[in-house]
């Protein structure tokens, strides 16, 4: 079975072992993982004590899993999970994958819809962990390392290399830790549409002055944009890469009538 479907297998043990560790499945409880493969991880996570509910897109993987595994604690769910009704998963406390380098993005974003998880370990192509994880001031930070800001706090935990992977991709894998705080981190009233509008009107144009491109955006004079980021502690000068997710809060919530409308 070749790389179908995005497919690269991890097939070192000792970074599986890590994953799981990384994980610290608690026994018996109940854990998701998305694209099991040929069950390096579900293996590893059934030793654990975990209750495993593995979706797997490919037809043949998924009747394979089961049959090799052979393990009562396994549930099998032929599915996408991007096109499957997450209501009908049981609930989580934690979810543990190896990515499909090509949906690792929209799966994350998904799973961050879901409500019922607290803890994720998730390994994605190494350029996409490292956007995950940018601080503010970094060239991989934007705007997807501030929609998953929104929802989790994402630490990086180590790299696995493609020399893991059969076969063999042609990047480096990193693994994310995601942790979801109690809320969405919004104040009350300012609503998710909002602070997303300030964020792409910001990132629109990188290397321009993000008052300059959020002035432009909501059709608002220049100096009224800079007084709010001024007033919010950011410098009227500064670049999108360069605020902070607490900033990026901030200039929404000053900016709430203007980019709710």
């Amino acid at each position: 079975m070749g790389a179908r479907l995005d497919q690269h297998f991890l097939a070192d043990p000792a970074a599986a072992d890590a994953i799981v560790r990384a994980a610290a499945v608690r026994p018996g409880e109940a854990v998701l993982e998305i694209g099991p493969g040929r069950g390096v991880l579900t293996e590893r996570l059934l030793a654990a004590g975990a209750a495993v509910t593995a979706v797997e897109i490919d037809e043949r993987l998924a009747a394979a899993l089961p049959l090799r595994l052979k393990h009562p604690g396994l549930t099998v769910v032929r599915a996408d999970f991007l096109r499957l009704d997450t209501a009908l998963l049981p609930p989580v406390r934690l979810v543990v994958s190896n990515l499909p380098y090509s949906v690792g993005t929209p799966i994350t974003l998904k799973l961050l819809d879901w409500p019922v998880w607290s803890e994720a370990v998730l390994m994605f192509q190494k350029e996409v962990a490292e956007r995950l994880t940018a601080q503010a001031g970094g060239r991989d930070y934007g705007p997807l390392t501030l929609a998953v800001a929104l929802r989790a706090e994402a630490h990086p935990l180590f790299s696995v290399g493609r020399e893991s992977f059969r076969p063999p991709p042609k990047v480096d894998s990193g693994v994310v830790l995601l942790r979801r705080p109690a809320r969405l981190r919004l104040p009350p009233g300012l609503s998710e549409r909002a602070f997303e509008r300030v964020v792409k009107a910001d990132f629109s144009q990188r290397r321009k002055m993000a008052a300059k491109c959020l002035a432009g955006a909501l059709g608002l004079a220049r100096p009224e944009v800079d007084k709010v980021f001024v007033d919010c502690g950011v410098p009227a000068s500064a670049r999108a890469e360069a605020i902070p997710f607490e900033s990026f809060v901030a200039l929404a919530r000053r900016l709430r009538t203007e980019v709710q409308c």
